[in-house]
């Protein structure tokens, strides 16, 4: 009988996981609160439960498990939900995220506490509890510093405190996105910034996903810190990448992940990576599921559905076989209500181009940039060079035309 994979999230980016899943024979559960999310098209059943309610999704699928179809493995993908997969994981004793682990992974104070204590190289922090103990650090260490909530998702929140006018209004912003009203502070460092993405294997960690993340749009969004996809393979020399990679496996082992997938986010700056956050999942901008695979060959998502049901994965499944360049951009229309969308067919056909996903329909309300990407579209090259695949992203991007009232 075929494995059962419980997905944690309907989202579209995550929905390349379940269609990965029922390509190896599996059958697919896939919970989200949203009865329509994209990823119900590919489950073979649905379980409808809060993604961010550990103990709400871990209820419905004990329930599922014992009265229909026992699930074998559980795995989260581009939704930053750890507490869930470990609470699933702990109901029904399958392998993978332990509690302990994913609360780590999910504040950022106590990670970067424990990362401190492991000898984890990463930006000076501090926890900041009132506007006037932030009126004091930037005194103190001066105003290049980054504000965030200390256990929100994403860059909700997240200023850059040197481009800030009003340090109240930054304080109370990245307050009003904390679950627990906490607020925390850490130092800036400037230098090249890469996404990675790891799968670890009895304490092993493999990283075959590496890249740039593209930051063009820092000054024009400041504050806040608008990323415009990525670069692959990364620019970096292969000594600097070998020192992130052990970074990485450093900071894996610190959080206590010795099986499952880790998504970090690390700065270079004078050529020493620094952890800036690591979470404990699959990643979201289709990194994982596309990216990966069209740069390096390495099967990724699959990889990790394997390790989430605790079967075996051999290590020359996660070396790179090639490094085709790939390139990442989003397109970013004026803000307004969405009137139309046109061009998509017309960039799908722009040589090579692997991928157009657009994501901003007639109606949709497009945000003034802010603490979130205010993007409308997706677009994903490759070519035999870095210089073919941007050109490539940048053509089918101009192809696109989403106008906005």
């Amino acid at each position: 009988m075929a494995k059962t994979l419980l997905i944690v999230s309907g989202g579209v980016e995550a929905a390349d996981a379940a269609v990965r899943a029922k390509a190896m024979g599996l059958t697919v559960v896939v919970s989200d609160r949203d009865p329509a999310a994209p990823g119900f098209a590919h489950a073979d059943s649905c379980l409808i439960a809060d993604v961010y309610g550990p103990d709400e999704t871990a209820a419905a699928a004990e329930r599922y498990s014992r009265k229909i179809r026992k699930i074998d493995g559980v795995i989260c993908v581009a939704a930053d939900a750890p507490m869930t997969t470990a609470a699933v994981c702990e109901r029904l004793g399958l392998p993978g995220l332990s509690r302990q682990a994913a609360a780590l992974a999910c504040d950022k104070l106590a990670m970067k506490r424990r990362f401190a204590e492991s000898g984890v190289p990463i930006p000076w922090f501090s926890e900041v509890a009132t506007p006037q103990a932030l009126q004091r650090i930037a005194v103190e260490r001066g105003r290049d510093l980054v504000i965030k909530p200390a256990d929100s998702r994403g860059s909700r929140g997240v200023q850059r405190v040197a481009r800030v006018q009003d340090l109240d209004k930054a304080f109370e912003l990245a307050r009003s996105y904390s679950p627990t009203q906490r607020v925390m502070v850490e130092q800036y460092l400037d230098g090249p910034q890469v996404s990675t993405e790891s799968v670890v294997i009895g304490g092993r960690c493999h990283t075959p996903g590496f890249s740039d993340r593209n930051y063009e749009y820092l000054e024009r969004y400041a504050p806040y810190f608008i990323e415009n996809g990525g670069d692959l393979p990364s620019h970096l020399a292969p000594a600097i990448q070998a020192k992130v990679k052990d970074v990485v496996a450093r900071a894996a082992a610190a959080l206590g992940v010795s099986d499952g997938t880790v998504k970090g986010d690390i700065v270079v700056h004078d050529g020493e990576p620094y952890v800036i956050e690591l979470a404990a999942r699959l990643s979201g901008g289709f990194f994982c599921t596309r990216e990966i695979p069209l740069n390096t060959g390495v099967d990724f998502v699959g990889a990790a559905i394997r390790v989430a049901l605790g079967e075996t994965v051999g290590e020359d499944a996660l070396e790179p076989k090639t490094q085709t360049p790939v390139i990442q951009r989003y397109a970013f229309p004026k803000a307004g209500r969405v009137v139309t969308v046109k061009g998509a067919e017309e960039a799908r056909r722009v040589p090579g181009v692997a991928d157009v996903v657009v994501t901003a329909k007639p109606g949709d309300i497009i945000p003034p940039a802010g603490d979130k990407r205010p993007s409308a579209a997706m677009v994903l090259a490759t070519g035999s060079t870095r210089e073919a695949a941007l050109k490539a992203a940048n053509d089918a991007l101009a192809c696109l035309r989403i106008d906005t009232a």
